[in-house]
């Protein structure tokens, strides 16, 4: 199940990626992570591993992740493991105008069995809980 939603943000494309580049940023806008953190500390690219716990339909779920495509300023894609909540999360930063940005978020997540077949019927309520928290990462990098 694919989810993808754009938004507009009255800051630099190096400003909205540099903020989305960082693990630790994510649970402070994305309500369904709870923490975030890389494996190894240090500059993130390509290859960089780690560990987030989610709130995946109801229950805390640790998974691992690892950053599969990554442009600075441009694109970063974490693929998440196989298993409760396996996917990947995609982010695509193009500047707009002098100052602002445009973001695109696709969040594709692959689930099985029975908890696929209940999170199938989920699609509106992630559509919702996307929108809500680019609104929130809108806020949050237009009041700084």
């Amino acid at each position: 199940m694919r989810v993808t939603r754009k938004v507009f943000i009255n800051r630099s494309a190096d400003i909205v990626f540099g903020y989305l580049a960082s693990p630790a940023s994510e649970p402070v806008w994305r309500s369904s992570i709870l923490r975030s953190t890389p494996d190894q500390p240090g500059v993130l690219g390509i290859g960089a591993t780690g560990r987030s716990l989610i709130s995946f339909m109801g229950r805390d779920v640790q998974v691992g992740w690892e950053i599969v495509e990554f442009e600075h300023g441009a694109r970063l894609c974490r693929d998440y493991e196989p298993g409760v909540r396996g996917g990947r999360d995609r982010y695509m930063v193009q500047p707009f105008g002098i100052g602002a940005t445009v973001l695109e978020v696709e969040v594709e997540v692959e689930v099985s069995g029975l908890i696929g077949l209940l999170a199938s019927s989920r699609r509106a309520a992630m559509e919702t809980e996307l929108r809500i928290d680019l609104q929130r990462l809108k806020a949050i990098l237009e009041s700084t």
